[in-house]
């Protein structure tokens, strides 16, 4: 079980803290294992909005190791981050979150986290009204601007309000699997992006961002069983269309065809079996739906950067 500590303090933004927790509540309903947690200096704190968080618990005096922190920004990090509240939980940072912990920031959070000094030396964001100030007042970080989230080490930082929803997708994808990610983006309407600084996302969620309900049917069917025999028409069959309307809906809303993208998530299940040194490239082809390996080199080089030999050497396969 991953315990998340999501740390609140007065002037808490709502969306920066309802939006990234909301993400994982519904991951650990989907199976996820999470466990959320929210601490603060102070049983109680106005938000943004004015309405008073309560019951929150104290801050712990150690943390286990693998446990995510998250710091939430607040509706004026200048003036909210001065209050006592803010100055305790600084010092509760750089005293308890260590390398055995991951520490993620959203919007102004960024700010608290440097204040701590456990964005000394790294590199991070924040949101765009915000990058040229946390530049000026922490010379000791290193500030990107126009990136929607930034890993460095066991530090994330994102940038304003919904961009922390992007983060907590690619944690939960990370930590509970893709299709845990697509299913929590498909409930709460959420769309997956890509971020510059950090790894693309993985394959497996690849042209989901779209909410028609038959072209996602289609989709996890063959993220259930790519080495099926998919056919447009069966695939049109499942999903209550025709093969016609479902190559048309594939184009528009996934911008792929739905052929392509039978070949590409084999591909993507190609790549993952090329990590066990005892399984040649014709038993991978065979594994994964397609008829011989010439068939997977040729999709291979649609859609990955090397070849299969140069990406099992560069995985010590």
């Amino acid at each position: 079980m991953t315990p998340i500590y999501f740390l609140v303090l007065p002037g808490t933004m709502l969306l920066d803290f309802a939006g990234t927790a909301e993400s994982f509540r519904v991951a650990a309903e989907f199976g996820a294992p999470f466990q959320l947690h929210y601490i603060a200096p102070s049983s109680q704190a106005p938000s943004s909005l004015g309405l008073t968080l309560g019951g929150m618990k104290p801050l712990p005096g150690q943390l286990p190791d693998g446990a995510i922190v998250f710091i939430p920004g607040v509706a004026c990090s200048a003036k909210d981050y001065r209050l006592p509240e803010a100055v305790t939980a600084a010092r509760w940072l750089a005293a308890t979150v260590g390398p055995g912990q991951m520490l993620c920031t959203v919007c102004s959070g960024a700010f608290l986290a440097a204040e701590s000094g456990l964005l000394d030396g790294l590199s991070c964001t924040t949101h765009h009204s915000l990058v040229q100030r946390l530049a000026r007042d922490f010379p000791r970080v290193k500030v990107l601007e126009n990136r929607i989230f930034v890993r460095d080490g066991n530090v994330f930082t994102s940038a304003g309000v919904t961009a922390g929803v992007d983060l907590a997708l690619h944690l939960i994808s990370e930590l509970a699997g893709a299709q845990v990610a697509v299913a929590v983006a498909r409930l709460l309407v959420l769309y997956f992006r890509r971020s510059g600084a950090d790894p693309q996302l993985s394959p497996w969620l690849c042209h989901r961002n779209h909410i028609d309900g038959r072209v996602h049917s289609a989709q996890d069917l063959v993220l259930r069983d790519p080495a099926h025999g998919w056919t447009v028409d069966e695939l049109a069959d499942r999903a209550h269309t025709s093969p016609r309307n479902l190559g048309r809906l594939f184009r528009r809303h996934a911008g792929i065809s739905p052929q392509a993208y039978v070949r590409k998530i084999r591909t993507a299940a190609a790549r993952e079996l090329l990590a066990q040194p005892d399984l040649n490239l014709d038993r991978v082809a065979e594994m994964v739906g397609f008829s011989s390996a010439e068939q997977l080199r040729r999709a291979w080089k649609r859609f990955e950067p090397a070849t299969p030999a140069r990406h099992r050497a560069l995985q010590g396969a």
